[in-house]
């Protein structure tokens, strides 16, 4: 019961967090935090990660629910196995991030984002991300633990 809450947790927070962005915050509107390292700003994405298809909001929609659908596939198979926490908690953030974002994706055509790093190499700079994007790639380092780690008890 309790990663079924990780992923409701996960998809309301976010879901307030967006709500409150849009409200408040313009388009590119930009304000630093950290010294400049963390930028908050909101931006509107028709596509993947780093605007990938962009041009083709409609395949980004289905690549995004089969995903979805395969995360929480598997989300429901291990939930009822014993141990495994790494890999439930993983698919709690997955499935929760990603169900945050295909929620916007559904309702408003795009996903909202609006946090941007102000360091690193300038392709990583230009790229905004939301904590949906936060939860699933935490979600899928945890799975890969779970996995390298039932590996090495295979040998």
């Amino acid at each position: 019961m309790i990663y079924i809450s990780m992923v409701g947790l996960a998809f309301f927070m976010e879901y307030y967090v967006k709500r409150h962005m849009d409200r408040v915050r313009s388009l590119q509107e930009q304000r630093p935090l950290a010294g400049g390292n963390i930028v908050l700003k909101k931006y509107y994405n028709t596509g993947a990660a780093g605007n990938f298809l962009d041009s083709y909001p409609k395949w980004v929609r289905r690549i995004h629910i089969c995903a979805l659908l395969t995360a929480l596939l598997a989300f429901v198979c291990i939930l009822q196995k014993k141990g495994a926490a790494a890999a439930k908690t993983g698919l709690s953030f997955l499935v929760g991030g990603g169900l945050s974002n295909l929620h916007d994706r559904l309702t408003k055509g795009y996903v909202v984002d609006y946090v941007s790093f102000g360091f690193g190499p300038k392709r990583f700079r230009r790229l905004v991300f939301n904590m949906a994007d936060f939860f699933v790639f935490a979600g899928i380092l945890l799975c890969g633990i779970e996995i390298f780690r039932k590996d090495r008890q295979k040998e």
